[in-house]
C-alpha cells in the first residue's frame, strides 16, 4: 500500500505537519511498532456527487503489475496502474463529458479519412514499454498503430493524448501522466483545466518537451503534429 508509515507520538507532535501529508497519500499510524490506525484524506460530500465515489477498495495500493491484471480482470471497477500503485477512477462530472463531447466531434471529422482514429475513455492503454508497465485510461487519444492491438487489446503509444483535469486526477495528470506519456514517446499531451479555463500544450520530441503553451479562452487550439485538427476553446467551456 502507497502510504507513509508514522508513530503515534509522531502524530500528536506534528498534526498539522500530516494533516498536509494526507492530501497526496494515506498515513498508517502505528503505536509499539503495530499498525492501530489510518489517516485517509476527507472528500467533501459536493465533490464526491460531483465525480461519483470511485472504488477505494485498490485504491492507492501498490502492487505488481500481475496482481494488478489478475485484480483488473475479476472487478468491474475502473483503474489505472501508475508506477505500480492502483488509481480507481471516479464517475466524471458534467463539465468533464461536456468539454469531451466538444472535442470528439471535431475529432471525428477530421480523422474519419484517415489511417489515425480517436477514441474516447473508459479505453485501456497498455504501455509494455514503460518500465512498470503501466496501463491508464486517457479521456481521449490518437492510435496510427493499430497493428499493436492484441487480443482485443491495445499496447501501442497514442500520438496524442488529451486529458481533462478534474480535483481527484489534477496531480496525477499535471505530474504522473506528464512524465509517462514523455518517456513512452507520445507526441503531443493535451490538458485541459475546467478550473482555470484554459489548456495546457505540451509537444514532445524524441523523449524530450519540444515546447509547451497555455492557450486561454479567447484562443483556438492548433495541433503541431496534425495539420488543420483544432478547436475554439472558448466553446469547450461554454456550457
Amino acid at each position: 500500500m502507497l502510504c507513509l508509515k508514522v508513530n503515534s507520538t509522531d502524530i500528536k507532535t506534528n498534526f498539522g505537519k500530516y494533516l498536509d501529508l494526507v492530501q497526496d497519500e494515506d498515513i498508517l499510524i502505528t503505536r509499539n511498532g503495530k499498525l492501530v490506525a489510518k489517516l485517509m484524506k476527507y472528500y467533501k460530500h459536493e465533490e464526491v456527487i460531483k465525480e461519483g465515489a470511485p472504488d477505494y477498495s485498490y485504491h492507492n495500493i501498490e502492487m505488481t503489475y500481475e496482481e494488478f491484471m489478475e485484480m483488473y480482470e475479476n472487478t468491474d471497477g475502473r483503474f489505472e496502474y501508475l508506477n505500480r500503485v492502483v488509481y480507481a477512477l471516479a464517475s466524471p462530472s458534467h463539465i468533464h463529458q461536456h468539454i469531451i463531447m466538444q472535442i470528439v466531434g471535431e475529432f471525428y471529422n477530421y480523422f474519419k479519412d484517415k489511417k489515425c482514429k480517436p477514441y474516447v475513455a473508459p479505453y485501456d492503454v497498455y504501455f509494455e514499454t514503460s518500465e512498470t508497465k503501466d496501463v491508464v485510461q486517457p479521456d481521449l487519444f490518437v492510435m496510427c498503430d493499430q497493428e499493436n492491438i492484441r487480443n482485443d487489446r491495445y499496447y501501442g503509444v497514442p500520438s496524442l493524448i488529451i486529458e481533462v483535469l478534474s480535483p481527484s486526477t489534477r496531480n496525477k495528470d499535471l505530474v504522473k501522466k506528464l512524465n509517462l506519456y514523455l518517456k513512452a514517446g507520445v507526441i503531443e499531451y493535451i490538458i485541459i483545466d475546467p478550473k482555470n479555463e484554459n489548456v495546457i500544450h505540451w509537444n514532445f520530441n524524441n523523449l524530450e518537451v519540444e515546447k509547451c503553451n497555455t492557450l486561454n479562452k479567447n484562443e483556438v487550439f492548433n495541433s503541431n503534429v496534425y495539420e488543420g485538427l483544432e478547436f475554439d476553446i472558448s466553446k469547450i467551456f461554454n456550457q
